[in-house]
C-alpha cells in the first residue's frame, strides 16, 4: 500500500505548501465575507428587531438556526475551491493525492469509517442518556423543521468536515510529514494546530480546559489514525459522522451550530463525561480500524 504522506507526484517544496495553505485560507476569508454579507442582508430584511448577528460567533440570533447552519458552509465551499486550485496548479498533482496514495479514493473505506464511528457514537450516547437522563429533554421539533435540518446536515456538513480533513490532515500533514516520520509527533503537532483553532467555539464557555482537551484529543486521534492507516479515508468518515450525529441529535446553549431543531436539547452539559466518551470512542475506533485494515 502506498502511504499518502509519501507524495511522489507533482512539485512539493515547502514554498508550494505554504502558498497552497495561504490560498485556501484566503478563499476561506473570502467565503466568510460573502457569508457575513448574506447574513447581514437576511437580518436587515427580516423585519424583526429581535434578530441580530452575534459578533462573537458570527451566527444570526433569533432567526432560523438551520438556515444559519446552512449559510456557514459557504465558507467551506470557498475553501474547497482554494484547496483544489492549490493542489492542481501550485503542486501540479491530482486532488486525490491529499487523501490516498492509491489510484482511486476508497469510498467504501470512507463509508465503513462513517458507519463504525456512528455506531460508537450512538452506543455511548445511549449509555450517557441512561446515566444522566435528567440532562436530556425531547426537543418537540416539527417534522418539517427536522427534515430541513436533516437535509442540510447530510448535504453540507460532510463538506465542512472533509475540507478540514483535506486542509489539516491532508495538505498540512503532508508538509510536516516531509521532515517528521514519527506518528505520535505528527499527531501531536497537527492535532494541536487543529484542536487549538476550535478554541474560539462557544462550547469553550462550559469548561475551557476539558472542552479544549476534547478538541485536542479529536485532532490527535484523527491524525494518528490517518498516519497509521496510510490514508485519509477513515478520518474523513469519522469526522463527518461525529459532526452529523451531534447536529441531528443534540442542541444546547453555547452550541457552535446555534439553536437548531435537533431531536434532543441538553439541559446540563458535562464536559468531563464528554471527554471520557470521546476517549472511549476514539480508542475503540482505532482498535477496530487496526483489526480491519493494515496498520503500519
Amino acid at each position: 500500500m502506498k502511504h499518502y504522506l509519501n507524495v511522489k507526484e507533482g512539485n512539493n517544496s515547502w514554498p508550494r505548501y505554504l502558498a497552497s495553505i495561504l490560498l485556501a485560507v484566503g478563499f476561506m476569508i473570502a467565503g466568510s465575507i460573502v457569508y457575513f454579507i448574506i447574513e447581514l442582508l437576511r437580518v436587515e430584511l427580516d423585519g424583526n428587531d429581535a434578530t441580530f448577528i452575534d459578533l462573537d460567533t458570527g451566527m444570526v440570533v433569533g432567526g432560523n438556526g438551520t438556515i444559519s447552519l446552512l449559510m456557514t458552509h459557504i465558507i467551506y465551499i470557498f475553501a474547497l475551491v482554494g484547496l483544489w486550485i492549490g493542489v492542481r496548479f501550485i503542486h501540479k498533482r491530482k486532488f486525490r493525492t491529499l487523501i490516498t496514495g492509491e489510484e482511486r479514493v476508497n469510498w467504501k473505506k470512507i463509508g465503513w469509517g462513517f458507519a463504525i464511528f456512528t455506531g460508537l457514537f450512538l452506543v455511548t450516547s445511549v449509555i450517557d442518556f441512561l446515566i444522566n437522563a435528567p440532562d436530556y429533554k425531547w426537543n418537540n421539533v416539527s417534522l418539517s423543521d427536522y427534515v430541513f435540518l436533516f437535509l442540510v446536515v447530510i448535504l453540507f456538513v460532510p463538506i465542512q468536515t472533509t475540507v478540514e480533513e483535506l486542509l489539516f490532515r491532508g495538505l498540512l500533514l503532508q508538509w510536516v510529514g516531509k521532515k517528521l516520520k514519527n506518528p505520535i509527533l505528527l499527531a501531536l503537532i497537527v492535532g494541536l494546530i487543529f484542536g487549538s483553532l476550535h478554541f474560539t467555539n462557544p462550547e469553550m464557555n462550559d469548561s475551557a480546559i476539558l472542552v479544549g482537551l476534547d478538541y485536542l484529543l479529536a485532532g490527535f486521534a484523527l491524525t494518528f489514525i490517518a498516519v497509521k492507516t496510510g490514508s485519509l479515508e477513515l478520518s474523513i468518515g469519522a469526522h463527518a459522522a461525529n459532526n452529523m450525529m451531534i447536529f441531528l441529535l443534540f442542541t444546547y446553549d453555547d452550541s457552535v451550530a446555534g439553536d437548531i431543531p435537533s431531536l434532543f436539547r441538553i439541559i446540563d452539559t458535562s464536559p468531563l463525561y464528554s471527554l471520557i466518551w470521546s476517549i472511549v470512542i476514539f480508542v475503540a475506533f482505532y482498535l477496530i480500524c487496526r483489526k480491519k485494515y493494515e496498520v503500519r
